[in-house]
């Protein structure tokens, strides 16, 4: 229900009181502006903290010893596909596909009918099941939806330990009859299949055979003389022992004169792209840096982090990773340059990476360029397995730097004098204290919630009374006053 305040006094009561409180909660509202400012800076360490931690992600893909002898492996011809396992060595193979291998297939002429799917008009069956071996040599019936072609075909390919695929094909002008074709290809795999045979308590006669073949490339000899070559020979159209750490995959048979050649070297391509991704997050991070700690400039308002001197310590660091090089990689055991790999920083303070001198110092000396990024000198304590260890171990390569700069900033790392206590990082510890004074702030907000209720139930009962007491000295008034006028 409105009220109207003031009859008495001729005063609006309600708007004194409200101007009386802001006044009141001034120093709540400083505190509220407090919690505002010091949100925004919680929130700029944390876009920092995150720009930071994706440089520990890219580092450590480069500290991982395994990836440094990752081989690739290319063909000159598709008419083989090539793939590199771990245990590769650089090396070339020149070789002819002479034929591709060729499954063992079974199709049954004598016992074709004139509808596949007609159980009644055109059955393959007599009695409700059939009996099929397994590649164990187990045998396996099997009850078929109805005695039609197409109700076997399906009961065969639904039993997934059956040696052969089946399938219902045209074999004259509106005749169809089961065909099996052998799950492997090769010699091997049809004489295997010859002995588990086939269905039995199918009507189908015997069958037509395709007989099975196996794959067979032609390597070319290293002493160049053509009376050396020598054939290999594999069930399927995979070579898995013709070059140590490669797989080769024959699609098709070569032309006469047009042989494949299969290159197995380091790759480079693959590392650079891992470098690049290292590059980028450390940009990205100096980016985040700069762009929270700017100072005002015109109308270009300040970052969160302006004048910060932990946000200026991220980036030398970063930058200084660089430029301090990798000691004892140089000449005569100083410090060598990361411009060796192709890694560098510009005029305006980011790092740059020149894929194509890394590239060609990773072909010519592919563990030259793995220290540059992954060398680091061990110390007693730490992790014993040959991986990076940054509480313990000092960093040489970038990536060991990095690695390093990335986790004392976010997560932390051990402190080798007293390994039992809890990791913090530099930004984790800022984030931490500065969540906490907001909590302390925020309570500090919640008690002048109470105390600026009582305040104003105060200031509303004195007004109330002010009005009432003005109105009881306006009744005496007009008394005195009619009196007066009575004389």
């Amino acid at each position: 229900m409105a009220s109207v305040d003031g009859l008495i006094t001729g005063m609006s009561t309600t708007d004194m009181i409200a101007q009386l409180m802001k006044v009141e909660a001034a120093p709540q509202t400083a505190l509220k502006t407090k919690i505002s400012t010091a949100t925004k800076v919680v929130t700029a360490y944390q876009n920092v903290n995150t720009k930071m931690a994706s440089i520990a992600t890219a580092a450590k893909a480069l500290n991982d010893p395994g990836i440094w002898t990752t081989m690739k492996a290319t063909s000159s011809s598709e008419a083989a596909v090539v793939s590199a396992g771990p245990d590769g060595a650089t090396g070339t193979l020149t070789f002819s596909i002479n034929r591709l291998a060729v499954a063992q297939q079974d199709t049954f002429l004598t016992g074709a009918v004139s509808s596949v799917n007609n159980a009644d008009t055109s059955p393959v069956m007599s009695d409700a099941t059939f009996d099929i071996k397994l590649k164990d040599g187990s045998v396996a019936t099997l009850t078929p939806a109805n005695k039609s072609l197409q109700a076997v075909v399906a009961a065969i390919n639904g039993e997934k330990d059956a040696p052969y695929k089946a399938a219902a094909v045209l074999v004259a002008p509106g005749q169809y009859s089961l065909q099996l074709t052998a799950k492997e290809s090769g010699v091997a795999a049809g004489a295997a299949l010859d002995l588990l045979g086939g269905p039995t308590g199918l009507n189908l006669g015997g069958p037509a055979r395709v007989v099975p073949v196996d794959a067979e490339i032609t390597v070319t000899s290293p002493t160049g003389n053509p009376l050396d070559d020598f054939p290999v020979t594999s069930g399927s159209n995979n070579f898995t022992d013709v070059m140590p750490g490669v797989t080769i995959t024959a699609t098709k048979k070569t032309e006469v004169g047009s042989p494949v050649t299969v290159t197995l070297a380091p790759d480079g391509e693959g590392m650079a792209t891992k470098i690049q991704a290292l590059v980028d997050s450390a940009n990205a991070a100096l980016t985040e840096i700069a762009a929270q700690s700017k100072i005002k400039s015109g109308a270009v308002a300040a970052g969160a982090l302006a004048g910060d001197s932990a946000m200026r310590k991220l980036s030398q660091d970063i930058l200084g990773a660089i430029g301090s090089g990798a000691a004892g990689l140089g000449t005569n055991g100083a410090a060598g340059s990361f411009s060796e790999v192709g890694v560098g920083v510009n005029q305006y303070g980011k790092l740059t990476f020149d894929k194509t001198t890394f590239i060609k110092t990773y072909e010519t000396d592919p563990d030259k360029a793995r220290k540059y990024f992954n060398e680091y000198t061990p110390k007693a304590g730490g992790i014993v397995n040959d991986k990076f260890d940054p509480g313990y171990d000092t960093a040489v390569g970038l990536a060991s730097k990095l690695q390093t700069v990335s986790l004392i900033a976010t997560e932390g790392v051990v402190n080798p004098e007293f390994p039992t206590l809890p990791r913090e990082g530099i930004l984790q510890g800022l984030i931490q204290r500065r969540n906490d004074n907001i909590r302390g702030l925020n309570n500090q907000v919640s008690e002048w919630d109470v105390r600026l209720e009582s305040r104003k139930a105060a200031l509303q009962k004195q007004y109330s009374n002010l009005e009432v007491a003005m109105g009881k000295m306006q009744q005496q008034s007009s008394w005195l006053a009619s009196q007066l006028a009575s004389l």
